[in-house]
């Protein structure tokens, strides 16, 4: 078994800024099915940016695209503004 340190465990419980694009341009239904993030549509691409609870809400959101078969381009942490 393996133990993880307290400080990894404490960064993955922490709210996350999230820029997540897919290939194509996103219907306006579609975009409403990741309620809470907001969306930037582009002529190739769509990127879709909100904070997100935790890890777990991470892999929600990705499970979403999966079903809707939409194509993963990108997933990065959005860079704190200070």
């Amino acid at each position: 078994m393996t133990h993880h340190t307290g400080d990894a465990d404490a960064f993955a419980m922490k709210p996350t800024t999230y820029q997540i694009t897919v290939r194509g341009r996103m219907s306006d239904a579609l975009i409403a099915a990741f309620d809470g993030l907001a969306a930037s549509r582009h002529p190739r691409h769509t990127v879709l940016i909100g904070e997100l609870a935790d890890q777990a809400a991470l892999y929600g959101v990705l499970g979403r695209i999966e079903s809707f078969g939409l194509e993963l381009v990108d997933v990065r942490r959005a860079v704190p503004k200070h």
